[in-house]
């Protein structure tokens, strides 16, 4: 770490990632009641004792960690700002670029006229004001307004406790987010998630992480996490219960709505969304007209279904879009203009975290009083397949089916579910398909859990060529898909899956003969690995132990510097590895009043601006504020 003084309080090195010192643990106190009955040696001696067991605890077993930047977002934060967004009140961080970086908003003076106590402590800081931050985009798909942050509050970076111990005696695990010192810069701490292990080959392709044995000619293999770091460490897509209500009062569909079922098997290619008889997912792509079932609450933005509403018992479909408004379509809204009808788009690496304008960016649309545009490379541009559909669902009756569907390229994933007995079945429809019975049917029927009467949580996912059905948080089927021939499960080789028409509408839930009601619909993606300077890497696994390599990537692909990029190597020998990521024991705390601001005690100094800023003052330091203890949790 940077310093091993007990007296040094938290404090950033240069880097991306960087430590602070522990807390020392206080000695258990003596109660009230009972008389003293040490002699001030003996206290002394105690106190000593106390601090030496916190040195030695700090450098044998956990320390504590300041994060600096948001490579590792959203699993760790940065200096970042907290946005609640205005049109749908979406939450969200948008990172705060920090010095040595060129973008950092925040100059600090090195040379503080006060007393060198609190100049430490409080260090003069002025804005530069072209890098100021102006606005952030909500991540949620059916809103991307672009909200403005003048004046919100840049907070200190996650405190983390890295656990030393576990690698003096297990193997470091692939996906545990580790500590370690930078291997050009040794003095400088990183922290990114691990990825690639000894002896290993490893590829990036689309978006995955993919190993082999090094220098070995085997089928290569998907990495996988665990079901629980999966569902831990996900980004939203699309929240059906927070709408953009302005923008549809304006006329923009949607993201759900029902399906119109063509009347008769038409010629259109099976799996690209065109008209092809009552096969699901094979149907109209525009909004119910007649022959759909599906109803929509747009207040509770719950969607129900019954037979008794029609159907003649063929599948009623239920279709997600992903519809993605842009500041030009906010400009045209707030000026009371319609909106204009969008097309869908397939599902890209979006990162709120990294969608930000400056006060320079901004300029020319705030003299015109409208929405500001991010640069185009601070946006999402890559597709993205690995997908998870969450929900409530009430199964009314028990009758009838119901069926999820997660499309990736050519191939439309389902999880259908007989509501009679609770059976459930993965399976897709044949590449080739001339109707809907030619399926691939994946594994045994299996027992879903799913039963009438209450209301249950569901999720299925496609992530990581793996389907996984969860009902009341429990997993009730898994099916890998491989690589290998002797697989019971044949993957499409990644560099074959290419995006289609159909992953513009990649997400659909079906029922026939069904009475259902679903709600809090959520969309959600994996993580994307983004190219860098390589892509490929190979791993050492030594005879010394010490020298091991280790390949290690940041959460916050488009922004990790991390071994896609060195210079003199993609890979971090066991010498260098410090611990295992444990805990955040105390992000930021959060403001309340006056809005969700706080109010102001101090405001950070601003060159004249000429009215740019509207006599915006960005604040330091506001009161009254609370423990965010729902973010004090377990690193995933």
């Amino acid at each position: 770490m940077s310093s091993s003084k007990k007296s040094s309080p938290p404090a950033k090195v240069s880097g991306p990632e960087a430590p602070g010192s522990a807390p020392a643990p206080r000695p258990d106190a003596v109660p009230a009641s009972e008389p003293p009955r040490e002699s001030p040696r003996d206290t002394i001696e105690s106190v000593v004792g106390a601090f030496l067991l916190a040195f030695l605890f700090r450098t044998f077993q956990a320390e504590a960690f300041v994060i600096p930047t948001g490579s590792m977002a959203p699993t760790l934060y940065g200096e970042q700002r907290d946005v609640f967004c205005e049109k749908c009140g979406t939450r969200f961080a948008v990172g705060a670029d920090s010095v040595p970086s060129p973008q950092a908003e925040l100059r600090y003076d090195q040379t503080p006229t006060r007393s060198s106590f609190l100049g430490r402590l409080f260090p003069q800081a002025t804005i530069d004001p072209n890098q100021r931050l102006h606005s952030a985009i909500c991540p949620n798909s059916g809103c991307q307004y672009v909200n403005s942050v003048l004046d919100r509050q840049i907070f200190a970076g996650d405190r983390i406790l890295v656990n030393k111990f576990p690698y003096e005696f297990a193997e470091p695990r692939r996906w545990d987010v580790v500590v370690f010192r930078f291997p050009e810069k040794p003095k400088t701490n990183y922290i990114k998630r691990l990825v690639g292990l000894p002896g290993e080959q490893v590829r990036v392709i689309r978006g995955d992480v993919w190993y082999r044995a090094a220098g070995s000619d085997e089928a290569w293999k998907i990495a996988r996490k665990s079901p629980e770091r999966q569902i831990k460490i996900q980004l939203p897509v699309h929240d059906n219960d927070r709408p953009a209500r302005d923008l549809l009062a304006a006329g923009w569909p949607e993201s759900w709505a029902p399906e119109a079922r063509s009347a008769a098997p038409a010629a259109g290619e099976p799996g690209t969304g065109e008209p092809g008889g009552d096969d699901p997912g094979a149907t109209r792509t525009g909004p119910a007209k007649a022959g759909s079932s599906w109803q929509a609450d747009a207040e509770r933005r719950t969607f129900r279904v019954d037979p008794a509403a029609g159907g003649d018992g063929d599948w009623q479909w239920l279709r997600y879009s992903h519809y993605v408004p842009r500041a030009s379509d906010w400009n045209r809204v707030r000026k009371g203009l319609p909106a204009t009808a969008p097309r869908p788009e397939p599902v890209q690496d979006f990162y709120a975290y990294n969608a930000k304008v400056t006060v320079a960016q901004a300029s020319f649309a705030a003299r015109a009083d409208e929405l500001p545009t991010p640069n185009a490379s601070d946006l999402a541009q890559h597709w993205v397949g690995d997908l998870t559909l969450s929900g409530a669902v009430t199964v009314e009756q028990p009758r009838g089916e119901l069926l999820f569907e997660l499309v990736r390229g050519t191939r439309r994933y389902r999880c259908e579910i007989d509501l009679a007995t609770g059976r459930g079945q993965f399976l897709f429809p044949a590449e080739l398909a001339q109707d809907s019975s030619d399926v691939v049917v994946l594994g045994a029927e299996f027992d879903s859990g799913l039963r009438a009467g209450r209301e249950q949580r569901v999720r299925f996912s496609d992530v990581d060529n793996r389907l996984i059905l969860w009902v009341d948080d429990t997993i009730r089927q898994t099916i890998d898909l491989d690589r290998e021939t002797d697989a019971p499960f044949q993957a499409v080789p990644p560099e074959q899956v290419e995006v289609t028409e159909q992953d513009r509408r990649p997400v659909a839930i079906a029922a026939r003969n069904a009475s259902v009601r679903v709600g809090h619909l959520l969309i959600e993606r994996d993580i994307y690995y983004t190219p860098g300077k390589r892509d490929e890497f190979v791993l050492a696994d030594s005879e010394q132990d010490a020298d091991d390599e280790f390949l290690m990537f940041g959460d916050n692909s488009p922004r990790s510097h991390d071994g896609r990029y060195w210079d003199d190597g993609p890979a971090v020998p066991r010498r260098l590895l410090v611990g295992k990521a444990f805990c955040i024991y105390w992000p930021h705390a959060m403001p309340f009043l006056n809005d969700g601001r706080g109010f102001a005690v101090s405001n950070y100094k601003e060159p004249n601006q000429g009215g740019k800023n509207a006599g915006v003052s960005l604040p330091r330091f506001t009161l009254p504020f609370y423990p965010q203890i729902q973010r004090m949790r377990r690193v995933f």
